[in-house]
């Protein structure tokens, strides 16, 4: 017992132990308010016990003890440490008989996990099962904030809240009285930590103080598990084509390992679509399976979709009965192995991509099975591959190659035998195709699209066709082995030797069908034109020898230092061969520009091998300023000095023509860049003609970053490449950035202008607002691509986020734009 005493203050008041003491006020701590699978506020035990043997210190202005009441009463200034707790408070009254320990006065209660509890009054019994609360309002470590009028606690486990509010923002420094950003506001709210969870009774979402949403039940899960089942947040969509549709999904917490995840979509138009998705983690790693499905009400909404169509039917107006599975995994095998998978399956091309299901609705979606290793100077990749092209034109997806398997590997040595550097490269691909894909090539283009040679016969050339795709099987298997080394004379001369073969295996049995040629003065006339079948095994190899030589010149004044590099390469090998009797399927594009113009081979892919003797030539310009300025430029050509020019060949997919360097003297290719200290750069890339200087190329950009924001400005223009199917020349020009205007608030926008056509392609530009317990994004998009297979689109989003609570999204399909 607390002797009697009025005899002043008393300082570190050592007692005997009072079961319970100081916890009064935890059944109300850590409350968290949230909704989904992850929450942010902490655990709150269930069992509130003091530790065992802890000592109780008490400071404060006087101490009484009433012995015919058995009642103890602290007041001015208390204090109490109790463990790990810490009570602050005007007053405190303990009563031995009813077993009620009160506290008074601006209490504050601090618990060891780091929450505050702020109170005018506290009411508890000492073993803490039951309790009132008057006025509180709980700060948490995770910078939430609960208040209420009142709180009861009963059973010790079930806490009622009166008037409850509940935000994750904080008060205004300058008028702390201020509504603040977001707040809830429930008549009740009622914690129930047996079947953890918290339930809200009218409840008000408001902004800034005003009411914008009521809901007169939901429930969240207790903060102190990081999944329950229950609702997730609704979402909102809306298309031309589907109508309006509201997506309700439903978590399913089966285990910590495991859950489901169910959501139900109903479309004004199209219906009731079902998903559902399962999801489980092991020790190294996680696998999922999703299914949709849908019994379109309405397919005739797609039947604009079918003027992108050759075939005249869209898979989302060709298909009632709609469904897709799909599934993902990745696991660690070890700390250099990966072993993982994506694969979709579905009803028609487009189904997932229409009805936007996660992780599937992407128009570029690569299924595939993949192994891959990375060791300290090696690297391995295994995979098999199906290109899922999700589009509106089904025969795109036929198109696509299935690739069974492809295989890379690479290892660098430094330092072996020879000294240098040896590099050893395998490659392996194996595909098959359902149907052919051909670029049919015009000689000349009429201005109603119509195609006319000057001379009666074909309009069309089919000695020119590109093959991008043939339909049928086709296997290579490459190695290559190269070495390099450097050597700096004494003159200041790097000499820099390289050595590779190379040797490929190789069967194919592919075939095309070509295309259908309409005359144009007998629209009647259709024949077919292009047909091509190859079947044909063999091998084939490539032996290169070369020598790079620089010499970099440094020239240094007071404030600058420049380095002026004179570059040239050699490179001798034998002609390429089987040309246009291998497909080829990875090496379809060539941009020649300075990145490439000093690789040994500048083709993109295993499938073409750069032969014959060739020579490379550049100057090289770099400048440091003091002031934070530099200068960097190059220029250079290629020039073919012997044997057969790889890049005038005719190969099934054409690469080489319109290169720049189909010639004997390639065209010329430099680029230039400033960097400034101000965060401005500029910087330009250049193809001219090597007779006329006129340019085939040009890419020029400019980005400027600031402290607020940034912008970039990007221009292209590509003179015409017939033999690409390209027969006018195309420029464009795209504009984006971002500005930070206000505290927490960004713009953002791009515009992308197709020159040529007088057409805007993109029309991209938003606002967005984020805090430390709120963010807000509103974006507006507006494609018009006259070169793509897909329906120009526009569309709004809407993204709404309130911390530990919920992220809203919708978007709105507006429109069709086919202008």
């Amino acid at each position: 017992m607390i002797p009697r005493g009025t005899d002043g203050r008393r300082r570190g008041l050592a007692v005997p132990r009072v079961k319970g003491f100081l916890l009064a006020g935890t059944a109300f701590c850590a409350l968290g308010f949230a909704s989904g699978m992850s929450y942010a506020q902490p655990a709150l035990p269930t069992d509130f016990q003091a530790p065992e043997n802890a000592q109780l210190f008490l400071e404060a202005d006087t101490v009484t003890y009433d012995s015919d009441s058995s009642v103890v009463t602290a007041g001015g200034g208390v204090q109490i440490d109790y463990g790990s707790y810490k009570l602050v408070a005007q007053k405190v009254v303990y009563d031995q008989n009813t077993r009620r320990l009160i506290a008074t006065g601006d209490v504050e209660l601090q618990q060891p996990d780091g929450n505050r509890v702020y109170a005018d009054s506290i009411d508890i019994t000492d073993d803490f099962r039951d309790g009132f609360v008057q006025a509180l309002r709980i700060e948490t470590p995770e910078n939430t904030r609960f208040a209420a009028a009142g709180a009861v606690r009963r059973d010790g486990s079930v806490t009622t809240f009166q008037q409850g509010v509940y935000t994750a923002c904080e008060a205004c420094e300058e008028n702390p009285e201020r509504a603040p950003l977001w707040q809830v506001k429930a008549r009740k709210i009622v914690w129930d930590q047996t079947e953890k969870e918290i339930r809200y009774y009218g409840a008000q979402f408001e902004f800034f103080g005003a009411p914008i949403a009521y809901l007169p039940y939901f429930q969240s899960p207790d903060p102190t598990v990081k999944r329950k089942s229950g609702f997730l947040p609704p979402a909102f969509r809306s298309s031309d084509q589907l109508g309006y549709g509201l997506r309700v999904p439903y978590f399913f917490a089966i285990a910590d390992d495991k859950d489901v995840t169910v959501a139900g979509t109903y479309y004004t138009k199209q219906g009731f679509l079902g998903e559902i998705e399962y999801r489980q983690a092991v020790e190294n790693g996680y696998f999922t399976l999703q299914a949709a499905g849908i019994v379109q009400q309405d397919p005739d909404a797609f039947s604009d979709d079918n003027i992108y169509s050759p075939t005249g039917e869209s898979p989302d107006f060709a298909n009632t009965d709609r469904g897709m599975i799909g599934t993902t995994g990745k696991f660690a095998l070890s700390d250099r192995w990966t072993f993982g998978w994506n694969v979709l399956a579905q009803s028609d091309a487009n189904f997932s991509n229409t009805y936007e299901i996660p992780g599937f609705g992407r128009t570029l979606h690569t299924s595939e099975i993949y192994l891959t290793g990375l060791g300290d100077q090696s690297f391995f990749d295994l995979r098999t591959q199906k290109f899922d092209y999700q589009s509106i034109n089904p025969s795109l997806e036929d198109q696509q190659p299935l690739v069974l398997p492809s295989f890379d590997y690479q290892r660098i040595e430094q330092e072996g035998v020879l000294g240098g550097e040896v590099q050893l490269d395998l490659n392996v691909a194996s595909l098959h195709r359902d149907e052919d894909q051909v670029s049919a090539l015009c000689a000349t283009w009429l201005d109603n699209g119509a195609c006319q040679v000057p001379t009666a016969g074909y309009l069309y050339r089919p000695d020119l066709s590109r093959y991008l795709g043939l339909e049928g099987d086709y296997t290579r298997a490459t190695a290559e082995a190269k070495w390099q080394d450097s050597y700096t004379l004494d003159s200041g001369l790097v000499l820099k030797p390289m050595a590779g073969v190379r040797g490929d295996l190789y069967t194919a049995d592919m075939s095309s069908d070509g295309f259908n040629n309409v005359l144009y003065d007998r629209p009647a006339s259709v024949f077919n034109q292009g047909t091509l079948s190859l079947d044909d095994s063999g091998a084939r190899g490539m032996a290169t020898a070369a020598i790079e030589a620089r010499y970099p010149y440094l020239i240094e004044t007071a404030h600058t230092s420049h380095v002026i590099e004179p570059i040239a390469q050699l490179i001798t090998r034998p002609d390429e061969n089987r040309i246009g009797l291998v497909p080829n399927e990875d090496a379809q594009t060539l941009v020649f520009n300075t990145a490439n113009l000093f690789e040994l081979d500048k083709f993109s892919g295993y499938d073409r091998i750069e032969g014959g003797t060739r020579a490379n030539y550049g100057l090289r310009y770099a400048a440091t300023l003091d002031s934070g300025y530099s200068l960097d430029a190059v220029i250079g050509q290629s020039y073919h000095l012997a044997g057969l020019n790889s890049y005038a060949q005719t190969d099934l997919a054409l690469v080489g023509y319109d290169s720049g360097l189909e010639t004997d003297r390639s065209d010329y290719v430099t680029s230039f860049a400033v960097g400034t200290p101000i965060g401005l750069e500029v910087g330009t890339q250049m193809r001219l003609d090597e007779e006329d200087y006129a340019l085939q190329r040009t890419d020029i950009y400019g980005s400027y970053a600031f402290a607020g924001g940034n912008a970039r400005l990007t221009y292209t223009d590509i003179a015409a490449q017939p033999t690409y199917g390209s027969i006018e020349d195309r420029s464009q020009v795209t504009a984006s950035g971002s500005v930070t205007f206000a505290p927490n608030w960004t713009a953002f926008g791009a515009l992308g202008y197709d020159i040529e056509n007088e057409t805007v392609v993109e029309r991209t530009f938003g606002v967005g607002y984020a805090d430390e317990c709120f963010s807000l994004l509103v974006s507006y998009s507006d494609t018009a691509n006259r070169y793509t297979q897909e329906a120009n689109s526009t569309t709004v989003m809407f993204t709404l986020g309130l911390r530990t609570i919920s992220d809203f999204s919708q978007s709105y399909d507006i429109g069709d734009n086919d202008s």
